[in-house]
C-alpha cells in the first residue's frame, strides 16, 4: 500500500463513502413517494371523490416508479464502479460528492415534473437533472479507467469499455427525452422506460454474469 493510501490522515476510506452513499440512495428513493399526497377526505367524501383523486395521481404515480427505476439503475452502477476500485482519491471523493447532490435533487424534480408534466420548462428540469447524474457517473468512470493505481488487479479493458457504454445509455435517453419534450412534455418522460429494458439486455453479455458471480 502507497504512503498516500496508508499515512494520509484526510484519506476517505472506501467503506465510509459507500455507506454515505447508499444512505444518500435509499433517503431519496423514500423521498419520492412524498411528492404523492392525497387531500383529507371524510368516510362519506371518500366513496365518491377516492377514485377521482387517485385516478389524477395515476401520472405521477407513474413517474415514481420511473424515477425510482432510475434511481436504482444509478446505485447498481455505483456499486458496480466500486467494486474495482481499491482506493478513494480526491477525484473519485469530488466526483461522488457532485453526483449525490443531484441525487437529492431527483426527489424535487419528479415533484415538479409530476405536477406539472404539461409545462416543457417543468419537465426538461426532470431530463437536465438525469443527464448531469449521468454525465458525472461517465466521469467517474472515465477517471477511474485512467488511474489504474486505484484499481485492483481484476480491473481490464474489456470492463471499462463495456461498463462505459452502459453508462452512456442514461444521459442518451435524457437527452432523447429532451428531444420529445419539444413536441410532448408528458410523454417525454416514459422515455425512461427504456432503463429497465436495457439493463436487462447488458445483463445477458458474458461480461455483467462474471461481473456478477464474483
Amino acid at each position: 500500500m502507497s504512503g498516500f493510501e496508508h499515512d494520509n490522515p484526510h484519506r476517505i476510506s472506501k467503506g465510509r463513502l459507500e455507506t454515505m452513499v447508499d444512505t444518500i440512495f435509499a433517503f431519496a428513493m423514500t423521498l419520492l413517494v412524498l411528492g404523492m399526497t392525497m387531500p383529507q377526505l371524510s368516510a362519506s367524501q371518500a366513496i365518491t371523490e377516492l377514485p377521482g383523486y387517485l385516478e389524477k395521481l395515476l401520472p405521477q404515480f407513474v413517474l415514481f416508479v420511473i424515477a425510482f427505476l432510475v434511481l436504482a439503475f444509478f446505485w447498481i452502477e455505483h456499486h458496480r464502479q466500486f467494486h474495482y476500485l481499491r482506493v478513494v482519491d480526491p477525484a473519485v471523493l469530488r466526483f461522488n460528492i457532485a453526483i449525490l447532490i443531484f441525487i437529492v435533487l431527483i426527489p424535487f424534480t419528479t415533484d415538479v415534473s409530476g405536477a406539472y408534466d404539461g409545462i416543457m420548462i417543468a419537465v426538461l428540469l426532470f431530463h437536465l437533472n438525469i443527464l448531469i447524474v449521468g454525465g458525472l457517473f461517465l466521469g467517474q468512470w472515465t477517471h477511474i479507467c485512467r488511474c489504474r493505481h486505484i484499481c485492483d488487479a481484476e480491473f481490464g479493458i474489456a470492463n471499462e469499455e463495456n461498463r462505459f457504454q452502459l453508462l452512456a445509455t442514461v444521459p442518451s435517453i435524457a437527452i432523447l427525452g429532451m428531444g420529445v419534450a419539444l413536441f410532448s412534455p408528458p410523454y417525454s418522460l416514459l422515455v425512461y422506460l427504456l432503463v429497465p429494458i436495457i439493463m436487462a439486455i447488458k445483463k445477458k453479455t458474458p461480461i455483467l454474469q462474471e461481473d456478477e458471480s464474483r
